[in-house]
């Protein structure tokens, strides 16, 4: 897997977890398709950049700590542990895969398989 491919996964992370849905949104594809487990897909990066704004809303905080990353011809295979916080102020730490698809140097698709539930119980 390339370095690079690792590092953006990384920026991508560390952009969400600062709040900063601009800068993960610029990744995208203006016509990128975003998917969040059984939800209907989004589409278009100024609707990634609104979802992204709001669920960072709607936790206390988050935290993406990278587990893997593996490249498959155009393909990203994630795994991540997201640690946050239930609505109790227990810690969380929710398991997570990311499948995305690359076109160059743009995702064209990103399906996030996680359940996210503890956080908004």
């Amino acid at each position: 897997m390339s370095t690079g491919r690792a590092e953006m996964v990384r920026q991508m992370c560390a952009a969400v977890d600062s709040g900063d849905a601009e800068a993960f949104g610029a990744w995208f594809a203006a016509d990128a398709t975003y998917t969040f487990g059984n939800n209907e897909p989004l589409i278009g990066r100024e609707a990634v950049v609104a979802a992204t704004a709001g669920a960072a809303g709607a936790l206390p905080w988050v935290r993406h700590v990278v587990d893997q990353v593996a490249e498959v011809g155009d393909q990203l295979f994630c795994r991540f542990t997201i640690e946050t916080e239930a609505p109790d102020g227990k810690p969380l730490a929710l398991p997570c895969v990311t499948v995305i698809w690359m076109s160059g140097e743009e995702i064209v698709d990103y399906r996030v398989h996680m359940d996210i539930s503890p956080a908004m119980a």
